[in-house]
């Protein structure tokens, strides 16, 4: 096994009868150097901005929501509770109801959605999502709310507004009536005192406010939409919702946060194999030069090759001499760009060299993760392999007569 190894290193750094080949193949090293870099920065910055969304949402979402299956609202009676209440993981659980509304401010008008909180709701974890004035939904006297940026853009809006904002819906103990149709609908008012971001479909639509107030004005006495809850960070939400589903039964839906934003995740996979996917195609390409470098490398060294199979060499053995050629050109290449990409990563991971303006983060997002190297070192050395093939054979295959 040494021998192929040792001949197929003094061929990569040997001087050639045709020069060509060593520039070929210093291309090919480049080219799978560029290509290995590109890949692991790239993949790196997706899960840096994956981890900052991840993030926000885990500050928006719930660990676990509890919804019933084919109702839009129900009411949290002391059956239900007691339920909830034999998960020991739960630690914290607030009652939320949602509904699309239309809401209006000086000439601006918006649908939008509802959501009424009770005081179980966790606002502290709203800290790192405002961006203007404070989460606060007032009292018995005064009613606040907070408003996602998008809506908030689209009304006009910004915290200590002097106008009143108007939120209505159609009353559902009432008919319509076309002579008088704001007999028909139910409004109440409140001020906005911060605005939040999450993501564009959460910040278009959603303002966040009391649940007396969403009960009232939606006609739902003691009813709510959901159930949020809080669990034990040491615990594995799949397995608390598990047991959950298992307490409450098939008429109650059961999603972890995960399973709330089951789209975004995807988006994020999707977007980062399928970019992983581009970048081989460009090692791919790159590798083709490994294949005519080998090529011509046959013809170079057919005097040797026929040197020796006459001194008893099995093709075999020429064959691995060519395949660790080819090996060695992916390796080096590849291995150095991955290097150099890994150390430039974990230096902004841990120094934030580059900066973002105007942006919710200042440092550039990278997160630097081991299955991502292997994966690109693995691409790169089987590529490498793969390309060899055909080099290799035809070497093996190349007639003593050609030692004259």
């Amino acid at each position: 096994m040494r021998l192929p190894l040792f001949i197929a290193y003094r061929y990569l750094f040997s001087k050639k009868k045709i020069n060509a080949i060593n520039v070929i193949t210093a291309i090919a090293m480049l080219g799978f150097g560029v290509g290995g870099f590109a890949m692991v920065v790239v993949l790196s910055t997706f899960n840096g901005f994956e981890n900052i969304v991840e993030a926000t949402i885990n500050n928006y979402d719930p660990d676990i929501k509890i919804t019933a299956k084919g109702k839009k609202t129900f009411v949290y009676n002391d059956a239900l509770k007691s339920k909830v209440e034999q998960e020991k993981a739960v630690v914290n659980v607030s009652k939320s109801l949602e509904e699309k509304v239309v809401i209006k401010y000086d000439q601006h008008q918006e649908i939008a959605k509802i959501k009424g909180v009770d005081s179980n709701f966790e606002a502290s974890k709203f800290d790192s999502l405002m961006v203007l004035g404070d989460f606060m939904l007032g009292d018995t006297s005064r009613s606040f709310g907070v408003f996602g940026g998008g809506l908030a853009n689209k009304l006009n809006l910004f915290p200590g507004s002097p106008e009143l904002i108007t939120v209505f819906v159609p009353r559902r103990d009432v008919a319509y009536n076309s002579l008088n149709p704001m007999a028909s609908l139910s409004s109440k008012y409140l001020r906005a005192s911060g605005i939040f971001i999450v993501h564009e479909e959460i910040d278009g639509e959603t303002f966040i406010t009391s649940l007396d107030f969403a009960q009232d004005l939606l006609s739902y006495p003691n009813s709510i939409s959901s159930l949020e809850l809080s669990i034990d960070q040491n615990t594995d939400p799949t397995v608390v919702k598990e047991s959950l589903q298992e307490l409450l039964g098939s008429e109650w839906e059961v999603k972890t946060r995960r399973e709330l934003n089951e789209l975004i995740y995807k988006i994020f996979s999707s977007e980062k194999w399928f970019t992983f996917a581009i970048l081989s195609l460009v090692l791919i390409i790159s590798s083709f030069n490994i294949f005519g470098s080998l090529i011509m490398l046959v013809l170079d060294k057919k005097k040797d090759i026929s040197i020796l199979k006459s001194m008893g060499t099995t093709e075999q053995t020429i064959r691995r001499v060519f395949m660790w050629q080819g090996s060695y050109i992916a390796i080096i290449g590849g291995g150095v760009g991955v290097f150099l990409a890994s150390v430039l990563v974990w230096s902004q991971e841990y120094f934030g060299w580059f900066t973002m303006d105007n942006a919710m983060v200042m440092e550039y997002p990278v997160e630097l993760l081991l299955n991502d190297v292997l994966l690109t070192f693995g691409t790169v050395v089987l590529l490498g392999y793969l390309i060899s093939i055909y080099p290799a054979r035809k070497a093996s295959k190349t007639p003593i007569s050609n030692i004259n």
